[in-house]
């Protein structure tokens, strides 16, 4: 069975030596009473709760699943009186304002809870986290009326969201929904149509499911620009049930223990979230929320992998080490040390780059200045399909290494790591493909506002090397970060022209683009870790781990950034010739 210690010292040590989380959330007046020890005590808290009640449901969650008979799902074993305990304990509740019942705590407290749910169950953790996501999408676009009637329930945990967009003839391309809403004469709207891919949209957790739809009105512009967002619940507030049906559940490689719905919506009673044709506006804070979760997702599953391997290394004995020990601990062979780092350095890596851009979402939302809310608000813009998509793919690589540590135990159920593998896998495809996100990034955050975004991210790192420590142990960071920086402002600029020119190619290059803007975040937050470290490494081995992991970091992953550049500035090609017509 895994095995899961919260990463509390870690967690420490980004949140109060690389960034000062408490200075930066006392300068927002609503936060200005929250201290470190509050926030280390929630953390504990939550990995204690995710350690001790969830991990133990986590196996039998994938070998049972749930389970679907005549239009209901039985969530896995334990579930249930789980999610029960986590409603009791407040923790649906953490972040949301306090006029909904909520305890009105900083952003960065959900996202370190999302963190440690997501290791100790990715299945749980979708149920569990939903809400927040959803309150965002309600807090921007819906009603009065619809916001007093639904977040205090979302923030009380009663009821569960769920996000249906998806259709059997439109995956990615939502703009072929065909749903239809009509209206009903007194307020509300009766939706038909039929769904696929729904995440938790029929479950035994609450009576009450709280579903988004997209859908059309009559008359309503074709593609994506004709989709409006309703509110449909599953139970009306007479009691009565509405006209939803689930049809069945996917039967998928991972993540058996959330439930996949296809649903059907027959003439189902809904409400209006935001104006008419503005379904995607509304939709989009619960997307980027949804998004940012996925993040948290590959960096939980990372996390349990990776401590997981750590400790059968150290346990398994085989072979010659280079010092003649036979047999020894497989910890001794440099090419296990060198899986390991990799996996270390993908996730604390991961880890700072969530909950920096956490505390971020802070600032956006809280800071007394406008410009500085508008400025960082535009820097997470630009952050979010970087953690969608550069995380959750490194996440993949991370999880086949502990595998690969395990040899051919990791192959077998038994361990428990072939569980995470398939779990992590819908984490670089749900909430929009890698490829996706790259295509949002390099079209829409860096070419079509003129490199603003990116300018803000040149100014984040460039004022830290302009104010960071010196000495000739700093430069071996500092001089290949502003390097890599300097490669992404150069791969931009070629990019752009390549648009000025009228060349679309560019989007061939863009997955490659996310990752080099990737490393380049990456390497911003390991410099700023080693920068951290350093000080105190001499003495204490903790310390001394953290800086030769961010050592290895730069001689052994971020030399990709360079071979990404290359890939960029080639000469453009048509790869459509490739492949013969059908």
């Amino acid at each position: 069975m895994l095995q899961y210690r919260p990463p509390l010292r870690d967690l420490e040590f980004i949140l109060h030596e690389m960034f000062d989380a408490q200075g930066m959330l006392n300068a927002l007046p609503c936060h200005a009473g929250i201290d470190a020890e509050t926030i280390g005590q929630i953390a504990a808290e939550a990995g204690r709760f995710a350690a001790e009640e969830i991990l133990p449901l986590n196996a039998g969650a994938d070998q049972v699943g749930c389970q679907w008979r005549n239009g209901a799902v039985t969530t896995p074993p334990g579930f249930a009186r789980a999610y029960g305990e986590f409603r009791e304990l407040g923790w649906p509740s953490m972040c949301a304002d306090a006029d909904d019942g909520g305890q009105a705590l900083p952003r960065l407290v959900f996202s370190l809870v999302g963190e440690m749910l997501s290791t100790c169950s990715h299945a749980f953790a979708m149920y569990a986290a939903v809400n927040h996501c959803a309150a965002s999408c309600l807090r921007h676009s819906a009603s009065q009326a619809l916001r007093r009637q639904w977040l205090p329930r979302l923030a009380s945990g009663q009821v569960i969201a769920s996000m249906c967009m998806t259709e059997p003839q439109a995956g990615s391309d939502i703009g072929l929904l065909t749903t239809k809403a009509e209206e009903d004469g007194d307020g509300a709207y009766l939706i038909t149509g039929a769904k696929i891919f729904a995440s938790g949209a029929e479950h035994d957790l609450t009576p009450n499911i709280m579903h988004l739809v997209l859908a059309r009105l009559p008359g309503a512009p074709a593609g994506s620009r004709g989709l409006s967002l309703f509110l449909v619940p599953k139970v009306l507030e007479d009691g009565t049930p509405n006209k939803i049906t689930c049809d069945g559940i996917e039967h998928k490689m991972g993540l058996h223990g959330s439930a996949t719905c296809s649903m059907r919506f027959e003439r189902a009673r809904g409400w209006l979230v935001g104006e008419p044709h503005q379904g995607l506006r509304a939709m989009f804070p619960m997307m980027n929320e949804a998004r940012l979760l996925s993040g948290l997702q590959a960096l939980g599953l990372s996390e349990l992998a990776l401590q997981n391997s750590l400790e059968y290394a150290r346990e398994r004995l085989q072979g010659r080490s280079p010092a003649g020990r036979q047999p020894c601990p497989i910890i001794q062979h440099p090419d296990v040390q060198r899986m390991l780092l990799v996996q270390k350095a993908w996730t604390e890596g991961a880890r700072a780059f969530t909950h920096w851009t956490a505390l971020l979402l802070d600032v956006a939302q809280w800071h007394p200045d406008a410009q500085t809310r508008s400025d960082t608000a535009d820097l997470i813009s630009l952050l979010t399909p970087l953690i969608k998509g550069f995380i959750t793919e490194n996440a993949q690589q991370s999880i086949s290494l502990a595998l690969q540590i395990h040899g051919g135990h990791g192959y077998i159920v038994e361990t428990g790591i072939e569980q995470l593998a398939r779990d992590a896998r819908v984490t670089t495809i749900y909430e929009g493909t890698t490829g996706i996100q790259a295509q949002d990034l390099l079209q829409r955050k860096v070419l079509a506002d003129g490199g603003r975004r990116l300018g803000l991210l040149n100014a984040e790192i460039k004022g830290w090397l302009s104010a960071c420590p010196t000495g000739p142990w700093m430069r071996e960071f500092s001089d290949p970060l502003a390097a890599a920086l300097q490669d992404l402002n150069a791969a931009t600029a070629l990019l752009d022209q390549r648009k000025q020119n009228g060349t679309d190619l560019s989007l061939a290059v863009s997955t490659h683009y996310l990752r080099l803007m990737g490393h380049v975040v990456l390497a911003f937050l390991w410099a700023k870790a080693a920068a951290a470290a350093a000080p105190k490494a001499q003495g204490d081995a903790w310390f001394a781990a953290k800086l030769t992991t961010a050592r290895f970091y730069y001689s052994h992953l971020l030399p990709e950034s360079r071979h990404l550049l290359a890939v960029i500035e080639a000469e453009p090609l048509s790869m459509e010739a490739a492949f013969e017509p059908a």
